[in-house]
């Protein structure tokens, strides 16, 4: 009912806040309760009367649905180096459709921001994790540390929600290369250059195990005294249940170095861990990056990028990326399942390496052209520094799934118009500790969602002429 409190969970930073009240009234978003100073502005006036359906496109030209979908099926059943990827917001349903689809036409397929994803993910496969819910961290830490991040400003109702609230006596402890608004929030700032990350954590850990150190070597590697880093390391050891926070990169050095800090602060926390209870956790990104992580790794066994081409799931580093082999050309049909991009990045601390995903082709910036509907838009195409966006003509044919307002959709060989998770569809979205959370939608489209058009194309190609694979 109009002016009714709708329950509703935020999807624009990685806490995907859930207590959020949705005021609605003459068909606008009148108030939004509980949002932060991020969501507040995208929210509050937002339209939501019902969306009109927009016209499929096949190139460049409206066409109807049926004919759209016909086109896209025999271009993905003709494939012999499909790709699938995007996803980054879709939800956990629509990924499995989209692991279906890649797995039916033998595609390599990859989720969200290949760049952050893969070091996390390999980082953890070689050695690990431990980890716990935001909930435990909230009821028991006592001592949390935000690693190269700053979500005060990233993710706003972090501290109040999960990090800063709960235990009492909590002692937080801010290391990044300068003051933030988290580092003049905490407790105890130390600074680190990024080019001293990786030699700051190796110190720490060294003296967690009580390693003998040269305290002139300390001094070069790192930039502090080793009385003071010894004070660190006995202050995180006497935490009764200790909580290491980072951002999407683990630090502010550059992306190539990513894999290697993850590994590092995962050494240390279980050095930490054999003396005291002691857990690392990221601080999210925006969307589902991590639940449709995880639904690819459910059902194939894989993640973040899996080549389905043998017939078979297998994954290689920079060789099973869909995001690669786009930069490469190296690709005939692609399929892009996108949605727009909030300009508030909840990962700003990849360094220089990292580009945003609202910047360079395609791309359509919060301050330029039009808005979707109160949203800004950009393609959720997120790839690599240098990698092309596909086009017609440019290394082969593609299919974009998504919103019809992105830059992508006029450009794409065929363009379905899909709804928005978390404004026109419902679904389940995962946490980064890995709990699942219900998002609803906010009005009723016009417009499929992604999952109903992947559906689509599953039929469809199942009736499409096969291509023999050799």
């Amino acid at each position: 009912m109009p002016g009714d409190a709708l329950p509703y969970t935020c999807t624009l930073c990685g806490c995907l806040c859930d207590d959020l009240e949705i005021r609605v009234e003459s068909d606008v978003v009148a108030e939004a309760k509980g949002a932060c100073a991020i969501a507040r502005p995208r929210l509050v006036g937002l339209d939501v009367a019902p969306r009109a359906a927009a016209a499929c496109r096949v190139d460049g030209r409206e066409a109807t649905a049926d004919k759209a979908v016909e086109a896209a099926a025999r271009i993905l059943a003709a494939a012999r180096a499909p790709l699938v990827l995007g996803m980054a917001r879709s939800t956990n349903e629509t990924a499995r459709l989209a692991v279906a689809l890649a797995d039916r036409i033998g595609a390599t397929i990859e989720t969200g921001d290949a760049e952050s994803a893969w070091p996390r993910v390999v980082a953890m496969q070689r050695y690990g994790s431990i980890g716990a819910t935001l909930g435990e961290v909230k009821a028991r830490g006592d001592v949390v540390v935000f690693w190269g991040c700053d979500p005060a400003t990233t993710h706003p109702r972090h501290f109040e929600r999960y990090s800063l609230v709960g235990s009492e006596g909590r002692r937080t402890i801010a290391i990044d290369e300068g003051e933030t608004e988290t580092t003049r929030r905490g407790d105890v700032f130390l600074k680190v250059r990024p080019d001293q990350e990786l030699n700051l954590l190796q110190t720490l850990r060294a003296l967690v195990r009580e390693a003998p150190l040269d305290p002139h070597r300390v001094v070069a590697a790192t930039g502090h005294d080793l009385a003071a880093l010894q004070d660190l390391a006995e202050t995180l050891q006497g935490a009764s249940y200790g909580a290491w926070f980072q951002g999407a990169l683990a630090g502010r050095g550059p992306a190539r170095l990513a894999e290697a800090r993850r590994q590092a602060v995962t050494a240390l926390v279980r050095e930490l861990a054999r003396k005291t209870r002691f857990v690392a956790l990221g601080l999210g990104e925006a969307g589902n990056p991590h639940g449709v992580e995880g639904v690819l790794a459910w059902q194939t066994g894989f993640t973040p990028g899996v080549d389905l081409g043998a017939g078979f799931p297998e994954s290689w580093p920079g060789e099973s990326s869909a995001a690669e082999r786009l930069k490469r050309g190296a690709f005939d049909a692609a399929v892009v399942i996108a949605g727009p991009f909030d300009s508030a990045r909840s990962t700003p601390d990849g360094g220089e390496d990292v580009p945003s995903p609202l910047e360079g082709e395609g791309g359509r910036r919060p301050d330029e052209g039009s808005r979707s509907q109160g949203l800004p838009v950009a393609p959720l195409l997120i790839r690599p520094s240098g990698a092309p966006s596909p086009s017609r003509g440019e290394g082969g044919s593609w299919i974009f799934i998504g919103d019809p307002e992105c830059d992508e959709y006029a450009r794409a060989t065929v363009a379905l118009p899909a709804g928005v998770p978390g404004i026109d569809e419902s679904g389940t979205y995962a946490r980064a500790d890995g709990v699942s959370l219900p998002i609803r939608a906010l009005r009723a489209s016009g417009n499929p969602t992604a999952g109903e058009w992947l559906e689509r194309l599953l039929t469809a190609i199942g009736a499409a002429t096969p291509c023999v694979r050799s």
